[in-house]
């Protein structure tokens, strides 16, 4: 199996949320949300495959391998039925996740993230300009040389597209971005985090891939889903965002959270912590019991 490091907060004994980052991020993304919701709730979080302290193999970032390294997480920390949540990439594997493995879960909770069937049709019908917003996914096709460009001068072209996905100017928490970007020096620090796009643009141009992903898309999701969007997203369209019910094939509760941008626990994590926790207490109160103390003798 994989060796993933996952950071944990919160009381043992408590509800659990499993927190998925994005691109380019790590575990780190949600301390925000664990330092304002760990009192309430166990979080765990870990980096994903090919990011920080997990293992960085060459193979395996195709989207089954990663959705089957979230479910050795779910054996390893022996989670019993968890809310899910995830954002940017992490909301497309727990979105995908979802289709899989929903009988394991007690809700799912996206936030910025399309589902990706949703978001694939949106780029072929040019739908709200995402075939222009999704530009980067495109050119993380070509081998090696997104690598190279994004670590080159200790990240700044890195740097400067986080930055530049603000809600808001200052708004985002500079130190947090210094932190996360700080992992990826070198073009092999970020091979596994672009191997992701590459991974899922072979499966969308080949047969194999495409019916690899029907399959998955045809299972339906049977936990509830809730939405959260910042909605000064730039790389991502919520008119096209809004359709993901469709994939979901289910009503999708949507929270928007206004003036915020794509990487929103970053941003205002205030919102984000606030719009879980009214989510998770609704979720836990009819999913989850505490654990049964022995009476006294």
């Amino acid at each position: 199996g994989l060796k993933m490091k996952v950071a944990a907060a919160g009381p043992k004994d408590a509800p659990v949320l499993l927190c998925l980052h994005g691109f380019p991020e790590g575990w780190m993304s949600w301390r925000p949300v664990m330092e304002r919701l760990g009192d309430r709730y166990r979080i765990y979080a870990p980096d994903l495959r090919g990011y920080g302290d997990t293992e960085k193999p060459e193979h395996g970032y195709d989207v089954l391998t990663l959705t089957d390294d979230i479910r050795g997480l779910f054996d390893a920390l022996e989670l019993n039925a968890p809310m899910l949540v995830g954002h940017d990439w992490g909301g497309a594997l727990a979105w995908i996740y979802a289709h899989r493995y929903g009988r394991t879960l007690s809700q799912l909770v996206v936030v910025n993230c399309t589902h990706p069937k949703t978001l694939f049709r949106g780029i072929l019908e040019r739908k709200d300009g995402q075939h222009l917003k999704s530009w980067y996914a495109g050119a993380f096709q070509i081998p090696w040389l997104p690598e190279r460009l994004a670590s080159a001068n200790n990240g700044a072209v890195l740097r400067r597209a986080v930055m530049g996905m603000e809600g808001r100017p200052g708004a985002l928490n500079q130190a947090l971005v210094d932190e996360l970007l700080a992992r990826f020096k070198t073009p092999k620090d970020l091979h596994g985090p672009i191997n992701y796009y590459r991974e899922l643009g072979r499966m969308q141009v080949s047969l194999e891939g495409r019916q690899a992903l029907a399959a998955i898309y045809g299972q339906p999701i049977t936990c509830p889903v809730t939405m959260v969007w910042g909605d000064q997203d730039h790389a991502l369209s919520m008119a096209v965002a809004q359709e993901s019910h469709r994939e979901a094939g289910q009503t999708v509760e949507w929270v928007t959270l206004k003036g915020v941008g794509h990487f929103v626990s970053m941003e205002d994590p205030n919102s984000l912590a606030q719009e879980l926790q009214a989510v998770a207490d609704r979720n836990f109160a009819s999913h989850w019991a505490p654990p049964q103390e022995s009476p006294a003798e």
